[in-house]
């Protein structure tokens, strides 16, 4: 161990205290430093480009900027997996796994030398335990692995070796130096935490207010079975650990997530998933279940049918249950396998995955069927008008090549394949039926509604034989219908008669009040001769009632007389007040001449 400071292993706030105290230096310049590290991942302090050279010389000789030196990496011919072995500044090593799925990378990440809980499925605790990680140690595997693929990677998960909650304050320090937006910047909901079941652990995590998602290696509801699998079960046990989750759950109001490792013959039966559904019951949880990667040969991994059947005890008890798809089968993938068989902490060669080809890849050639040979014999007599049959099937052959490896990482395994000719040109009726749903329940045999050939030609045979008579019956009656006037009954003459005999009944009418005056008869006289007569009466009275006084009627006086009569009457009612005139203004108002009105000056004139 070295006297210099782990550059790794400070935060923003003592970065500040740091320049401040021993160089003097403003409290910005902890962000530029930051910046660089956790964000441009420079683990040498000449990269730092905006600092002083001084300032960049007395960094040097006091601060250690070093990152994890990679011993060993294996990459996964299959899926994409990547597995780091970095050696620490003390010689020790770690191990750390790169997982793609689609686009996004998710890191798993160590937190001890080794682990001290013993596990008797864990390659980890075979090789027992060395020391804790620091803060540093912890997030500097993820900053390596980012350098080393070159770009962001999406989550974090403290999964690889140790156990995180024997580490708890350097474990929640290096997730706050992730999730710091003047440091990494890793989004709290892309962290997560696994534990073994260290109950302290967990309550520590539930009061820190971090957010961090919480994942419980389970993989036994029973206390006998659990604590043959897992030592720390007689420390922690299931009903302390179910007690836990329970407020840890009531604190943050996260969900749980349950590991559950399935072992051949040992806890992969129903009976099995029906204890977890009674442990589990009133805990909000996602249960994955991990099909068992050997190690060692200690437990055989259970078989595909065990796995879906007990899957479907979960999901129909209302679970959300899920089976962890296997990644890096084809390399040390697991927790402390490529660190026992790298014991010695000198740097070597990088060595790629052995090149296994999949599975399907060989199944499908064996069932390829054979080239046919032309049976025309004009195309086999005359020039080829392409290429070989040869090269085509090469071709063919790096196309699929091509195709099943893509960016993506594969992880559907035939995502490229392309299927032969043979599978391409046969009906669906003859495809064999698929055993299971995806759910994992076993499929039926469905009855198929078909009806016999002999039946259903006979009932054909019946449906022509009706359809001709109806024809024949509907020929007969549309031909005595649209037959001549000849072929008509007596009872039902033809509308064209009926029609002729109305008009001509019509037009008589018609002809006697369309004619002159001579037609007209003497009852109705005449429209003009009436509106004449009228006129005249009327042209008659006007004259009386527009001429003056003079022409006026001794029944009907003028209406000025009546209204001068009126106003004598109002006028003799009401009481005159003195030095007033009768309608109750003073005199001297009332003897003021007010000008006549259009409407008089009219009257009068009319008059």
């Amino acid at each position: 161990m070295t006297d210099k400071i782990y550059a790794l292993d400070l935060d923003n706030s003592e970065w500040s205290q740091i320049l401040d105290k021993e160089f003097g230096e403003p409290r910005f310049r902890a962000d530029q430093i930051c910046q660089w590290i956790w964000q441009k991942r420079a683990f040498d302090v000449a990269e730092m480009t905006n600092l002083s050279k001084t300032l960049r010389d007395l960094l040097e000789s006091k601060i250690d900027f070093g990152a994890p030196l990679l011993i060993k990496e294996q990459r996964s011919s299959i899926d994409g997996t990547r597995k780091y072995l970095w050696q620490l500044r003390d010689g020790q090593s770690v191990e750390s796994v790169l997982m793609r799925q689609g686009e996004r990378l998710t890191a798993c990440i160590s937190t001890q030398v080794g682990c001290p809980l013993g596990c008797t499925f864990c390659a980890t605790g075979l090789s027992g335990y060395v020391r804790n990680l620091s803060a540093g140690e912890i997030a500097g595997q993820f900053l390596a692995m980012e350098r080393s693929v070159g770009r962001d990677i999406n989550n974090a998960v403290y999964m690889g070796m140790g156990e995180p909650f024997l580490n708890t304050e350097a474990v929640l320090k290096s997730v706050r130096m992730l999730n710091d937006p003047d440091m990494r910047n890793l989004g709290i909901r892309h962290i997560a935490i696994s534990t073994s079941g260290i109950v302290p652990g967990i309550r520590d995590l539930a009061a820190s207010g971090l957010g961090v998602r919480l994942a419980v290696s389970l993989h036994a509801a029973d206390d006998d079975l659990r604590s043959s699998l897992m030592p720390v079960n007689e420390t922690f046990p299931l009903d302390e650990l179910r007690k836990a989750m329970q407020e840890y759950q009531k604190t943050t109001g996260n969900r749980i997530t349950i590991e559950y490792a399935l072992f051949g013959g040992i806890n992969d039966s129903v009976e099995h998933a029906r204890l977890l559904l009674r442990y589990l019951k009133g805990i909000h949880v996602f249960i994955n279940l991990i099909p068992f990667n050997q190690v060692d040969g200690r437990y055989e991994k259970p078989s595909p049918e065990n796995i879906l059947k007990f899957r479907s005890v979960l999901v129909t008890a209302g679970f959300e249950a899920e089976i962890r798809e296997e990644l890096g089968s084809d390399i040390d993938a697991a927790c402390g396998q490529l660190r026992r068989k790298t014991m010695a902490g000198d740097p070597c060669i990088l060595e790629p995955g052995p090149k296994v080809k999949p599975a399907f890849e060989a199944k499908k050639k064996e069932s390829r069927a054979p080239k046919r040979e032309a049976s025309d014999p004009r195309r086999t007599s005359g020039p080829s008008r392409g290429k070989s049959g040869s090269d085509a099937v090469g071709q063919k052959r790096e196309k699929t090549e091509r195709a099943g490896t893509k960016a993506s990482g594969g992880f559907v395994e035939e995502r490229g394949a392309k299927r032969p000719a043979s599978e391409d040109k046969r009906r669906k009726t003859d495809a064999p039926p698929k055993e299971r749903y995806r759910s994992g329940k076993m499929k039926e045999e469905r009855p198929v509604y078909r009806a016999k050939p002999e039946s259903h030609d006979a009932d054909r045979a019946l449906e022509t034989d009706e359809k001709k008579k109806s024809g024949t019956t509907r020929a007969a009656k549309r031909s005595s219908y649209r037959a001549g006037s000849e072929g008509q009954s007596a009872d039902r003459p033809s509308r064209t008669d009926e029609k002729r005999k109305s008009d001509t009944t019509r037009a008589p009418k018609r002809l006697s009040y369309g004619a002159g005056s001579e037609g007209r008869g003497a009852d109705r006289p005449s429209r003009a001769d009436e509106k004449k007569k009228s006129g005249t009466t009327r042209a008659a009275k006007r004259p009386s009632y527009r001429a003056g006084s003079e022409g006026q009627s001794a029944d009907r006086p003028s209406g000025t007389d009546e209204k001068k009569k009126r106003s004598i009457n109002k006028s003799a009612k009401k009481p005159v007040a003195a030095g007033s005139t009768g309608r109750g203004k003073p005199v001297a108002e009332s003897r003021k001449k007010k000008p006549r009105t259009a409407t008089k000056d009219n009257r009068q004139k009319r008059s």
